[in-house]
This record gives structure tokens, sequence and C-alpha cells, in this order.
């Protein structure tokens, strides 16, 4: 290989992972255990004597990163040497130790994607070379077309025929449902869903169709409710509908600490709220039988209004009142009150009617009661 004096100089500055990589790391297919041994790699370098020494031994790589297996760094020298990214010197017959890695392809890459996304630094880099810099602009349209051709196939994961055929069907109904191509997230995600977890596409294209129905997205939210589900051994829609209702719809949060909204109905009713209990009636209001915040403040306004110590108790049994007759709304309510004031009026009425007054009817007196009384009056 040929020496390159760039390297050198990074060698005997501080022994860092330029942060170029980091920028361009999912470009170049580098993910965060790559960028870890690479700064191995780096490092092996800056102990290296001579300067004239441009690579560095596999062996020597392992003493300065013991922690790194020799399974692990053979697997990730061959997908970079496949890459393009390095050059690895000497056969594979030669002992894994004693090949020697060169970091100059890497090097070369990043020169040129440096020149792609930065077309005015080429006419320092070439001496105004008109020809070159030509050559350049054109060799920066193939690359675009490369890129983008590559991205798409990088959605693909390499699985066997079937197992392909499977995520294509999910990756289609996600770009359906979203408007968009499945994005590289996405993708892995979507592996983990069918490698690890074990889903059924049926079962994937279902949870996927209840999260999109929540307007949840993100491929790590819609991960982790794959993981619920998998915990509760869920393997039906009816099960996982259940799932999605108690654990993804909206319920009370799980720690009371400081809520505005129930503040403000503890002022608008002059009730004490910071209680965990009192919070927790609250939420049950709202999240359990599904009340409005506010339909609750008209209940503890009506509750305000008809007594002088009332509760929650009292709030409670309006809300349960109109739970059981389905009133679900403010104009539902004034409704119901209007009826309940013609109830009361038509029963006050009832109990006012006047009462006919009882017939005047003689009494019969027999003859024999009549001379007795006499008798005793005199």
């Amino acid at each position: 290989m040929q020496f390159e004096p760039s390297l050198e100089i990074m060698r005997w500055g501080q022994v860092q992972i330029p942060a170029m990589l980091y920028t361009y790391a999912a470009e170049l297919d580098l993910d965060a255990e790559d960028l870890g041994i690479l700064g191995g790699i780096l490092y092996a370098y800056f102990k290296l004597k001579p300067l004239t020494n441009s690579g560095v031994e596999v062996g020597q790589v392992m003493q300065v990163c013991p922690v790194v297996s020799k399974n692990r760094l053979s697997r990730k020298l061959g997908k970079w040497e496949k890459a393009g990214l390095i050059a690895l010197e000497g056969s594979s017959s030669l002992e894994f130790a004693a090949r020697r890695i060169y970091l100059e392809p890497l090097y070369n890459r990043l020169c040129e994607i440096l020149l792609r996304d930065h077309p005015g630094l080429a006419k320092t880099a070439y001496h105004s070379d008109e020809a070159l810099i030509k050559a350049q602009e054109k060799r920066i349209e193939e690359l675009e077309m490369e890129l983008q051709q590559e991205r798409r196939k990088t959605v693909l994961p390499d699985v066997s025929v079937a197992g392909s055929k499977d995520f294509r069907l999910v990756a289609d109904f996600i770009s359906q449902k979203t408007g968009n191509l499945i994005s590289i997230k996405m993708g892995n995600e979507l592996r983990k869903w069918m490698d690890e977890l074990g889903f059924k596409t049926e079962f994937i294209l279902c949870m996927l169709e209840l999260c999109f129905e929540r307007n949840i997205n993100h491929p790590r939210e819609i991960t982790k409710i794959a993981s619920g589900l998998k915990e509760c051994s869920i393997n039906n829609l009816e099960a996982m509908e259940t799932y999605f209702r108690t654990f993804v719809d909206d319920k009370p949060p799980q720690s009371y600490a400081f809520d505005p909204e129930v503040i403000e109905f503890g002022h608008f009713t002059g009730l004490d709220m910071s209680a965990e209990a009192r919070k927790k009636v609250y939420y049950k209001w709202k999240y359990d039988w599904g009340f409005s915040s506010e339909l609750i403040k008209r209940a503890g306004e009506i509750m305000c209004n008809r007594t002088k110590n009332g509760g929650l108790d009292y709030i409670d049994g309006i809300l349960n009142n109109w739970k059981e007759k389905n009133i679900r709304s403010l104009k539902d309510v004034d409704a119901e009150m209007l009826e309940h004031q013609s109830r009361r009026k038509a029963g006050d009425k009832s109990l006012k009617l006047p009462q006919k007054p009882a017939e005047e009817r003689e009494i019969y007196i027999p003859p024999g009661l009549k001379q007795e009384g006499a008798a005793v009056g005199k």
C-alpha cells in the first residue's frame, strides 16, 4: 500500500474518531460498535513505530483492544473490506493476527464525500484544472444516483426468500399508511418484530393498523407496544384491542404530581384536591367514566348551588346518574335539568290539589240508644 502522510498527521494528534465519521455513519453503514472498533484501530496506529508504517497488524489491534473478541473483529473487518472502507493485506490462509489493516480506502471515501457535498473545494483540490473539475462533478452525480439506489436496497433485509417476501408485504403496508417509503429505522425495528419477538406477518399488520389509527408512527414507540404484547402473551386480535384500550389509549398518569386541570377544578369548586385519593377520584370521572373536564366542572357547579357542605361524593352521585343516562354533553345536561324541574313542579302541584269537602250526612241513632242517653243526662 502507498504511504499516506495524512494518517501520520492524525496519529500524532489526539487519538480520536474523526467527527466526519459520525456525520456520515449511516451512509457508510457504520453503527456504534463499528465506530468503537475503528477508534481502537486508530489507537493502535498511535502506538506504532516507526512512522513509515501506514498499516497496522490485527494482532496489534487486539493487544490495545483486548475486550474485542477475535470473532467479532474478524466479522467487522470482513464487513468493512466488502464495503471498500479498508484493505486487508495477506491471504485468508495467513494467520489472522498477522494480517495488516489499511485505512487509506476509508480516508479516500471520506474525501470523495467531502468533495461531493462541498463542490467548491474541488477547485482547490485539483488546482483549478477544469477537466478534472468536470470529471469530479460527473462522479458526484454518479455517486448520488448510486447512493439513492443503495438507500432503497438497504431497506430490505438479507434474509431468506420467504422472510423477504413477508418483509416486503409489511413494508408496502407501512408505505401505504404513512405515504412514505419505509425508513431504515422502521426497517430495523421490523426485523426485531419478526426475528426477536417472533410475530407473524398478520399479527404485525393488525398491530400497525391499531397504532396508525392512534397516530403512533415512531418506530421505537411501536416496538415498545410490541414488547408489551409479547410480554402479555397476546396472540389474537380481540386480546390485542383490549391491550390497546387498557395500556395504550389515554389513561390517567401513574404518578399524580402537579396537574393544572385538577388544581383548576379545586379552585372552581372550593374543594381541596391536593390529596392523591381525590385526584384518583377525578381521574376516575375523566378516564374511566369518560367525562370531559367541562362536564365535571358543571357537576361541581351544581354541587355548589344545591349544597353548603357538599363534596366529592355529591359530585360522584351526579356524574354516576349522568353515566347511567348516557349524558355526555352540556346540552344533554341542560335538557336533563329542565326535565327534572318539570317533574318537580308537577309533583308539587299534585300535593297542593284542594280536597273536596266532606258530604253532610245524617247519623242514624237507634231509639234505644236515645233513651239511654236521655237517662244518663238526667
